[in-house]
């Protein structure tokens, strides 16, 4: 299994780019928290993983025309279509489809998909004593007294990291088991039922569920058109298709756009840091403190960083690492960059140092060559 893995920086200068919203205390209530998290004595303010989702689809499908699945609402529920055939974001970003009866009962038969891009919060590396300020002010436009309001923001580095499963992309699993069953057949009704105890159950709710979907309208006929392989356990995608997909949502962070309070602190959120490898397995050695918050300051720490990449070496594959770089952002950090490449270098694995845009298009040259 190969994955392509990497680490970001974000920077966030004026910025409040998720929130948590109000505190409970009945004496805030005009008033609007960032989102943070405790570690030890500290606490950090971060953007939730499924805000960096969002912001990652939104830049898919406005940059890369990504045909997206559409959006299913019922009282409490919410999910796609679940087709991974048709939608690309489905693919990546995974799903599950459980309707529910309108007597609100589940119907008995799930379709899940594990997400083949997988990611961590971006979390600022600053504690929050040294980037989180209080914004107070009024609202004045209207007759009468002015009503006072306060509302966090912050200037960090934010960091997070991601993992894309490069051989699930356009991989569709047909099995009976959580995040699995990305897609069901009528063919393959029989072999699931081999291990199910309410037999009868199971085979109503797959046939009511085939009727749902539209199958042969909606999997069947856009596979053959496309030419998938399919077989009893799983649909494969033709290589073209896997990696434009791979590729996309690779690029994409060139271009990522989105957040909170944009009209506010304008924050560009594309990476202004990057460091992208491929791996054999789901380990990111990235994940870990090489950049770390020393006195109010953002270190870079290359021995870290060293000690990582070797430790995994036999997993790296090319190996090779691409680290990119603003020129304006931590200058300081060069001289250690320059260490991380030779030492590297002289333990076989090549080290290209670029700008994050080149970092990020040399890289994806790496993805495209997998699927051959």
């Amino acid at each position: 299994m190969r994955f392509a893995v990497g680490m970001v920086l974000i920077d966030a200068p004026h910025s409040a780019l998720n929130m948590f919203g109000q505190p409970t205390e009945a004496t805030e209530e005009n008033k609007v928290i960032v989102k943070k998290l405790r570690k030890g004595k500290d606490v950090y303010a971060y953007v939730s993983a499924q805000a960096w989702r969002y912001w990652w689809r939104k830049t898919l499908e406005k940059y890369f025309n990504w045909k997206m699945s559409p959006l299913f609402r019922t009282e409490k529920q919410v999910f796609t279509a679940a087709n991974p055939v048709k939608y690309d974001d489905d693919d990546i970003f995974g799903y599950m489809w459980a309707p529910k009866t309108k007597k609100g009962n589940e119907q008995g038969f799930a379709l899940t998909r594990i997400s083949p891009l997988k990611n961590t919060p971006l979390v600022s590396i600053l504690p929050t004593r040294n980037s989180v300020t209080e914004d107070r002010g009024f609202a004045s436009r209207h007759e009468g007294d002015p009503v006072p309001y306060s509302q966090e923001f912050y200037s960090t580095v934010l960091k997070g990291a991601f993992s894309l499963d490069l051989d699930a992309v356009g991989k569709f699993t047909i099995e009976y088991k959580s995040g699995y069953m990305n897609l069901v057949t009528p063919e393959s009704i029989d072999r699931i039922l081999k291990n199910v105890s309410s037999k009868d159950k199971v085979r109503k709710a797959i046939n009511k569920a085939l009727k749902e979907m539209k199958y042969e309208e909606n999997y069947l006929e856009p596979a053959k058109k496309l030419g998938v392989q399919m077989n009893e356990k799983e649909w494969l995608m033709p290589s073209e298709i896997r990696k434009k997909r791979a590729v996309e949502t690779i690029k994409a962070l060139r271009y990522i756009f989105g957040g909170a309070k944009q009209t506010q602190y304008l924050t560009d959120v594309t990476p202004k840091f990057v460091i992208l490898a491929m791996l054999e397995g789901g380990i990111n050695p990235f994940i870990s403190n090489i950049v770390y918050e020393d006195k109010g300051e953002i270190k870079f720490d290359a021995e870290a960083l060293i000690s990582r990449v070797l430790e995994f070496k036999e997993l790296l594959n090319p190996r090779k690492i691409f680290i990119g770089k603003d020129k304006g952002f931590m200058k300081e950090w060069e001289g250690e960059l320059k260490k991380v490449k030779e030492a590297l270098e002289k333990e076989g694995i090549e080290v290209e140092i670029t700008t994050v845009g080149d970092a990020i298009e040399k890289f994806v040259k790496e993805v495209e060559s997998y699927y051959g």
